[in-house]
């Protein structure tokens, strides 16, 4: 690591250490806010006393004694509402500021009790604080790992120490923000307030680490390719998590479900899948229909969407732009606009409870189309079809036997979304299929929430799960030549 950087390192994570032996929070005394309570209760009082008052003079059926009475009791409600709004201004002028909290080496102030029917209506907070302050001690156990480690490797450009330090690095940046954000979340009991935390503590705590691990990734190669395969461990932990909670509940009962959130498999599958045949849900149907509607929307899509780019790119005619325009404004207008004279143009031709609807209008995809031309522009080489045409070849057989091949990349991309996106579809069959035997796998889920009296989540996450699988597989199925077009569209001649 270079000099400069190391000693930007070594500034802002001593400034880091210093700081958690600075006050953090504040605990405001607000005594008189407890108090608050019992006034609006008291103000009550008075307002009914002198309600009832009011309509005793203006009716005119009470005695003068009756009336009296109720004077002297609107008085005494008074004077105990008086005494009460005093004994809150005083409370409000005393000099006590409240109590201050750092994070080392203090444990939070014994005066402070947590507020237990926050927890108890809410069931978000955890009153564990050996985890807490477990967590503070770690954070600054690690932030002097991290330092050790990057001066014991010296001047080196590479060593395995930096690395070890830029992971206990990250894992103290995220125990301190954890820690901060966990102390502004305890719900504290009156007379003190939830904490206030200081800004300029959290920030040298929270952006003076940053800095330093920033320093330290631009200055050591390998502590920066280190953390961004972490990232991208990350990045994909994101993405597969959703998936697994789905899978994961499709196992589990209703009412654990609803309970909390599990990535460990339960024991229900069988009962879901009971449910999910006393409610019809024919997975077999559900299956061929919606493998029609999408593959074969699919085909279409891809194969004339191909030759639809190849046409915009290799022949130049008159008035090629044009069209070309027109298409991308076709990508502009939403599929609901014209959803309506769609269903009336699909009945007008007899296609109602038909998959034709669902296939044929899949040939022109406007999206496609500019998608498949844009990689052309890319990686297509117009020689190609000259070479063709002066060996005798035909039009047709040099697009499906020397341009198909080439746009393999791309058609797997876009078949993989038309899959995705017609396998999803809902709407669209929903407005044209009505017979039962036709319903996709998407309209069958829904209808599993149509019990009004008990909804099995259990069940409607196993639809769920029974509806992806297919997604799934073919993604795996295609993702090489996913990567295989990125990896093409990277070379240049």
């Amino acid at each position: 690591m270079k000099k400069t950087r190391k000693i930007i390192f070594l500034v802002c994570m001593v400034l880091t250490l210093l700081a958690m032996f600075l006050p953090v929070a504040d605990f405001q005394d607000n005594s008189s806010a407890s108090m608050s309570t019992d006034i609006e209760k008291q103000q009550d009082k008075v307002d009914s006393a002198q309600k009832q008052l009011d309509r005793w003079i203006e009716g005119g059926k009470k005695s003068e004694a009756d009336i009296q009475k109720q004077r002297d009791k609107v008085a005494k409600e008074q004077s105990k509402l008086d005494e009460l709004i005093a004994q809150q201004e005083a409370a409000s002028n005393e000099t006590g500021a409240g109590l201050r909290y750092t994070l080392l080496p203090g444990k939070l102030p014994a005066e402070l009790e947590i507020d237990q029917s926050v927890i108890n209506q809410y069931k978000v907070y955890t009153t564990n604080f050996p985890v807490y302050y477990a967590g503070i001690w770690a954070a600054f156990g690690l932030l002097i790992a991290a330092t050790l480690l990057v001066l014991l490797a010296g001047d080196k450009p590479i060593s395995v120490l930096y690395t070890i330090s830029s992971f206990c690095h990250l894992c103290a940046i995220v125990l301190i923000i954890y820690t901060l954000l966990r102390l502004a979340a305890f719900p504290i009991k009156l007379p003190y307030g939830n904490a206030q935390i200081r800004t300029l503590t959290a920030v040298v705590l929270v952006a003076a680490p940053i800095v330093a691990f920033a320093a330290h990734l631009t200055a050591v190669q390998n502590s920066k390719r280190s953390m961004i395969y972490v990232f991208c461990t990350f990045l994909s932990a994101l993405a597969i998590v959703p998936f697994w909670i789905m899978i994961v509940n499709a196992t589990r009962s209703s009412q654990a479900i609803q309970q909390n959130v599990s990535l460990i498999p339960g024991t229900y599958l069988k009962y879901n899948w009971n449910v999910l045949a006393s409610k019809n849900f024919d997975v077999t149907i559900g299956f061929k229909n919606s493998a029609i509607i999408a593959f074969g929307s699919t085909i279409l899509s891809v194969y004339f969407s191909a030759m639809t780019a190849y046409g915009f790119k290799v022949y130049d005619f008159k008035g090629s732009k044009f069209l070309y325009a027109v298409v991308m404004a076709i990508i502009m207008i939403p599929g609901q606009v014209t959803g309506t004279g769609f269903y009336m143009f699909m009945y007008q031709l007899g296609w109602i409870n038909s998959y034709l609807p669902l296939v044929v209008p899949a040939i022109a995809s406007a999206s496609t189309v500019f998608f498949f031309r844009q990689y052309l522009e890319a990686n297509f080489q117009i020689s190609l079809v000259e070479a063709s045409r002066i060996d005798g070849a035909g039009e047709f057989f040099t697009f499906n036997r020397i341009v198909l091949p080439i746009m393999v990349p791309a058609m797997a991309t876009m078949g993989i979304m038309a899959v995705i996106g017609s396998w999803n579809n809902y709407l669209t069959p929903l407005m044209l299929l009505t017979d039962t035997k036709m319903k996709t796998l998407p309209m069958m889920v829904q209808e599993l929430r149509g019990d009004i009296y008990r909804t099995e989540y259990g069940s409607i996450y196993l639809g769920l799960t029974l509806t992806a699988l297919p997604l799934i597989i073919v993604y795996l199925a295609f993702s090489k030549y996913i990567i295989a077009g990125v990896a093409l569209g990277g070379v240049k001649e």
